[in-house]
């Protein structure tokens, strides 16, 4: 049970009926308005103390879907979800969805109005972008079937749309031109992520620490691929491990990569910056390091098993989209396959004569 202030001003109280459903009640914008929420709230609340039957609210119109849309947030909220996950979701809600979704009833909202707001506020973005943002829609939606607030979820059947596979221009001559021209932190994450093939995010590769991960008896660090919800034990050469003790003795963090002794969440735009600075004719995101680290390996030989082992990802994954290049593979195949014509090796004394005497 709680009171929030909806984006409209006015102000909403979520509780559990006598049912177990979680319910909300809307009181008017302002002070009085937050006065009568509180007063319903305090009154919930002490119903519950004294085992006594709780009110039932249904509005007659049904739940809209700023309402559903909190519902689903405050269980994200309930089940660990990152303060800074909560808020991107609250702030990508907040500026399409909630004001072009919010005018009528949950119920009464279709697919095909969710496709005009995608199609009106989205066409530009990658299909894959639009792709996550109906999946959240549709994840409120069965939030509110799951629980009873509504008796079908409008995307039941709509399908992801095909997205085009990516592909990385990023070698490893342009990686070296892009750390020279990169600020001292930039520079230090790029060379953890070409060692350390983490998924780039505040949940793997940035939430490195010396403590927890870094392993120097070992020499390694050991990883936690947050995906797939596995650790991976990735060995490093003394090199790097030199410099990874070195940077412990002075980030005041202690993770291993920092800015002004804070820990670091993203570095899109640093490593933009970065590439234009070494004039690369292409743009470039941090998960072209990992993607680079991973055709790499495999080009120069490593199993397809370790790579996708240290990478935190699957076997079937890495022969899906990254195997077919691997250079080595192919290259020692073709040194297989016996030849079809065989060319004449061995050689004659004989001598081939053009007799250039002309008869009289």
């Amino acid at each position: 049970m709680s009171v929030h202030e909806k984006k409209d001003g006015r102000w909403q109280v979520n509780f559990r009926d006598e049912n177990g459903k979680v319910r909300s009640k809307t009181f008017p914008a302002g002070k009085e308005g937050k006065k009568q929420a509180k007063t319903f709230d305090f009154e919930v609340k002490a119903l519950k103390t004294q085992g006594k039957q709780l009110p039932v609210i249904t509005r007659q119109e049904g739940i809209y879907f700023d309402e559903l849309a909190q519902l689903w947030l405050n269980e994200k909220k309930a089940q660990g979800r990152a303060i800074r996950w909560l808020k991107e979701m609250a702030d990508l809600l907040n500026k399409n969805f909630i004001p072009n979704l919010g005018a009528k009833p949950a119920h009464q909202i279709t697919q095909a109005d969710i496709m005009a707001l995608i199609g009106a506020n989205y066409a530009n973005n990658a299909q894959a972008t639009r792709n996550r943002y109906i999946g959240y829609v549709k994840a409120i939606f069965e939030h509110g079937v799951e629980h009873g607030h509504l008796e079908k979820n409008p995307l039941l059947r709509w399908k992801k749309g095909k997205e085009a596979p990516r592909r990385s221009r990023l070698s490893l001559d342009d990686l070296r031109k892009i750390q020279k021209t990169a600020p001292n932190h930039l520079a230090w994450a790029l060379e953890v992520a070409w060692n350390v093939p983490c998924r780039p995010g505040p949940s793997d590769l940035f939430a490195l620490h010396f403590d927890t991960h870094v392993d120097y008896d070992k020499g390694g660090l050991n990883v936690y691929h947050s995906k797939v919800k596995r650790w991976a034990w990735i060995p490093c050469d003394d090199g790097f491990m030199r410099s990874v003790f070195l940077r412990q003795q002075v980030h005041a963090s202690g993770c291993l990569i920092e800015y002004k002794g804070s820990p670091v969440l993203k570095v899109a735009k640093a490593l933009r910056t970065a590439a234009k600075r070494a004039s690369l004719p292409y743009e470039v995101c941090f998960y072209d390091v990992r993607h680079l680290w991973i055709t790499t390996m495999l080009d120069a030989g490593a199993s397809a098993a370790a790579v996708a082992e240290m990478a935190g990802t699957s076997l079937e994954m890495i022969m899906a989209n990254y195997y077919e290049i691997n250079r080595s593979e192919k290259d020692r195949a073709v040194g297989l396959l016996p030849k079809l014509f065989q060319e004449q090796t061995k050689t004659t004394n004989n001598v081939i004569r053009i007799n250039t005497n002309k008869r009289g």
